[in-house]
């Protein structure tokens, strides 16, 4: 069932309410710290307002509105400003951490913010946020190929990385 607003506004209204959350989820995962995601998940939806006329739906809204917030977090990350107050963020409790439950293990979290952000957003995109092996490509502006390489890449990566951390059944 496709939706057809009366508006723009309604647009909007429209994505914020079906896609909000993943969108910030999606900025959290990308950024790792919850303020920063917030304010490039809000980024993000305005952008979409200012140029919903411009969409011409040849890919889902979803994906749309992830390749803007990805976008839009590749942005904030360039900045100097970024770099500059968040080179020693990893030494630091940040306030996603904080609200997690006292028992939660960060390791495949902190795994995954690890990896180089190409990695990191071909696997966030497929696994985390379940977009399709198209949409996660279209999305991140690349062919099926380089984001297969990509997922292969980071599984590689994050199987070195979190050798012996999990549960072994065989054992």
């Amino acid at each position: 069932m496709s939706y057809a607003p009366a508006s723009d506004e309604q647009a909007i209204v429209h994505l914020m309410t079906t896609y909000g959350t993943d969108i910030r989820r999606l900025c959290l995962c990308l950024l790792n710290d919850s303020f920063l995601a917030e304010d490039a998940a809000q980024e993000t939806f305005f952008k979409a307002w200012k140029h919903y006329a411009g969409f011409r739906k040849e890919c889902s809204e979803k994906t749309w509105l992830s390749r803007i917030a990805v976008n839009t977090c590749r942005s904030m990350q360039r900045g100097s400003w970024f770099r500059s107050v968040f080179a020693h963020a990893a030494e630091e409790t940040t306030t996603r951490e904080a609200e997690l439950p006292p028992d939660y293990d960060p390791t495949v979290w902190n795994a995954v913010q690890a990896l180089p952000d190409q990695l990191k957003s071909a696997l966030v995109l497929r696994y985390w946020e379940g977009l399709s092996l198209q949409e996660a490509a279209m999305t991140l502006g690349t062919n099926v190929n380089t984001l297969n390489t990509r997922i292969r890449k980071a599984k590689a990566i994050l199987q070195a990385n979190l050798k012996g951390w999990y549960f072994d059944e065989e054992d």
